[in-house]
């Protein structure tokens, strides 16, 4: 919320490291990063408080804290709190005065005895942050004030709400006058209770149609800006303004319906990732750790002392969309609030997430320590941001206790109820880890689903775990939205990863999954987050990404990623037969390895499965042509085939032609028109001719007689 006045403390602390002398230290990145290997540290400084001449609310911030923090003002202990990546906010009005100055001491635990104490996020990555980073600063308010706000926005019933939260810090009741646009609120009078906070929510019509609505940018459009709108509150006393307060949002609405996800009233199915920001903390940079806020490629666009410009998050988001993905899961680690604005802004949706993990370090009994605070605290923090079109519960998690996952999911409800919850899992024995015991009365609740981690067919068709196999298994619900949530881990930091990556997303699409995020992209190629180098870290698989700054200038002409974007495509066309044969690849990741056989001089059909994952429009035509020997050969065959396609669903249709009379090779070329233009081309299916004549010149003309 907007102060009256703020005051930069990010320089000039003391610090004293658990068994350790006192040195000098910043805010940026923990203490991890600035060379301090300790489990434990007091930072101390002194603060000063300026003399506005009117009562005021006085807060110390910090944007994150891991984990445990203790806050005394001249040796009197006025605070303590847990976190995880998230900020804490102290109250130091009652303990402090204008115009004095007083010696801030806080005392920070991050680690006990080699474990967490709280939620942690990547056991495995020595470099996560430690103590106090992201930023420091003293923010005054006025002694009633704007405390908060939560916009919620309905497609379907074209209303914009808005919670208020009006905080009076004074000794005595007060009536202030609240006035905002979009006819949410003019004059409204309110009386606060002294010492009180009170809630009020807002209410209106939505009547700018639907290009006032935010909208994922699909299919990708280069420099796509989504629809934003700013939410202004006035708040009077006695006709004077005391406190203003700018809340962005997006007017759009997100819902599991059944075994689909809605966004705005139509069907979404989501393709993307799982950035896993804990492997970039590992990066040296002025240190290690922290990379989200410190490192170039997460920040603002910027230049360095050798007057390399790094393009920034900006560009970190433009390669993701570009691929086709329209979605990345927050991995185990909160985005700082600057990432979040821009995927807000080019349209890049996310799964919000918190640090809590599958049973790690963290975790007690099968329980976590904190979770459900931490939980809330992401929340808190990231509601208003349109692009967080669903909550995590938590990742891979392994507690066979009922009420446990209904305390993740009830922790969330309590401060939103806008936005579907999921539960991203892994197991390796149903029976173990039964769904139908976890999450029996979950499975009621009309907003709550689970994504699969991990899982493959054997030969029978049966599904198993398996994080070595190909992860090209779905679990189908008719009652929830299903898909893959991660998958091919350990192929990832290969030559193959890209490559098994197009073929579970395709695979999984085709059927039917509605969530696809293989696992994970940073592996194969680190300098989607630019200026990463295959050199700057070791990944959680404890190989070297594949791809970086160092040996891949082109991204965008690597085979890979091509075959990628593709497999993303919200308009596809896909023969399923040939990329089930080819979905394993080889060690140098080629695609195609195989062509599937057909007979010479005989009529071939085909099924070919057309998706329609746009957000507009049902009519698509499905262009095909076969050429011999090669996919720059003249054409012999095509046609053109016209589908109607609901948003979000698939048609199958059957292509037919004629292979040639002579052993060869032949490939079939698919496009996909809409609104009259091409938005899919692929020439990688391919058939080998057989039990053909061999050829020869005086066949030179056999390829086209009928």
């Amino acid at each position: 919320m907007n102060p009256l006045i703020e005051i930069n403390l990010m320089e000039k602390w003391r610090f004293t490291p658990e068994n350790g002398d006192i040195s000098e230290i910043n805010i940026s990145g923990g203490w991890l990063k600035q060379g301090f290997d300790c489990e434990a540290g007091i930072y101390e400084r002194y603060i000063e408080i300026p003399d506005i001449n009117y009562p005021a609310v006085i807060k110390l911030e910090f944007g994150a804290v891991n984990h445990y923090a203790e806050y005394y003002i001249d040796e009197i202990k006025i605070h303590e709190e847990v976190t995880a990546f998230t900020p804490q906010i102290v109250d130091l009005t009652a303990y402090v005065k204008p115009g004095r100055k007083y010696l801030l001491r806080i005392f920070v635990r991050a680690f006990k005895s080699g474990r967490p104490i709280a939620p942690h996020c990547a056991e495995w990555c020595e470099c996560i942050a430690r103590g106090i980073f992201r930023y420091a600063c003293i923010k005054i308010y006025p002694d009633i004030y704007i405390s908060d706000t939560f916009v919620k926005t309905y497609v379907a019933d074209k209303k914009l709400t808005c919670d208020v939260w009006v905080t009076n810090s004074s000794d005595s009741e007060r009536t202030v006058t609240l006035d905002g646009n979009f006819n949410l609120s003019s004059n409204l009078i309110i009386t606060v209770q002294a010492n009180n906070v009170e809630k009020i929510t807002l209410t209106s019509d939505w009547t700018f149609g639907e290009k006032s609505y935010w909208y994922p940018n699909i299919p990708y459009k280069e420099g796509y800006k989504a629809k934003l709108h700013i939410l202004k509150l006035d708040l009077y006393e006695a006709g004077k303004l005391i406190h203003s307060t700018d809340t962005r949002f997006g007017f759009r609405e997100i819902k599991q319906t059944g075994a689909y996800f809605e966004l705005n009233g139509k069907r979404i199915n989501f393709r993307g990732d799982n950035l896993q920001v804990a492997n970039y903390d590992r990066i040296d940079y002025n240190g290690k750790g922290d990379a989200a806020g410190t490192y170039p490629g997460f920040l603002p666009p910027s230049e360095n002392s050798e007057n390399f410009i790094n393009p920034g998050w900006v560009k970190a988001v433009d390669n993701f969309l570009r691929l086709n993905y329209n979605v990345q899961r927050q991995h185990m680690v909160p985005w700082t609030p600057y990432m979040l604005d821009v995927c807000d802004e080019m349209g890049l949706m996310l799964i919000g997430e918190s640090a809590c993990r599958w049973n790690g370090f963290d975790m007690d009994d099968g329980r976590g320590f904190h979770e459900e605070k931490c939980l809330r605290d992401i929340i808190k923090r990231d509601k208003n941001h349109p692009s967080i079109i669903r909550w995590s519960a938590k990742n891979e998690p392994q507690c066979l206790d009922e009420d446990y996952h209904i305390g993740l999911y009830n922790a969330i409800k309590e401060i939103d109820d806008t936005r579907p919850i999921s539960e991203d899992i892994v197991t390796a024995d149903w029976n173990y880890f039964d769904t139908n015991k976890i999450y029996k009365e979950l499975k009621q609740k009309s907003d709550f689903t689970w994504i699969d981690h991990y899982i493959s067919y054997d030969e029978n068709g049966e599904v198993y775990f398996s994080s070595i196999e190909h992860n090209d298994a779905v679990i189908p619900s008719s009652e929830r939205p299903y898909g893959l949530g991660e998958c091919n881990w350990m192929r990832s930091s290969t030559l193959a990863g890209l490559t098994w990556f197009a073929a579970t997303t395709v695979l999984a699409r085709a059927q039917g999954a509605s969530d696809v995020r293989p696992y994970v992209l940073l592996s194969s190629w680190a300098s989607s987050i630019p200026g990463v180098k295959t050199t700057d870290f070791i990944t959680e698989e404890n190989r070297r990404p594949v791809y970086g700054e160092d040996n891949l200038p082109d991204p965008w002409n690597n085979p890979g990623i091509k075959l990628l974007q593709k497999a993303c495509n919200p308009l596809l066309a896909v023969d399923y037969d040939f990329w089930k044969l080819n979905r394993k690849s080889n060690a140098m990741g080629y695609f195609p390895v195989t062509s599937p056989i057909v007979q010479a001089g005989s009529k071939v059909s085909r099924v070919i499965i057309v998706f329609n994952d746009d957000l507009s429009g049902n009519d698509v035509e499905l262009l095909w042509e076969v050429r011999e020997g090669g996919t720059s050969n003249r054409i012999y065959e095509s046609g053109g085939i016209k589908l109607s396609i609901p948003i979000g669903f698939t048609a199958k249709t059957i292509v037919e032609f004629t292979t040639p009379v002579f052993n060869t090779f032949i490939f079939l070329t698919l496009k996909v028109v809409k609104d009259g233009e091409m938005q899919f081309c692929d020439d990688l299916t391919c058939y080998e001719v057989t039990g053909g004549r061999d050829f020869n010149m005086e066949l030179s003309g056999e390829l086209y007689k009928k």
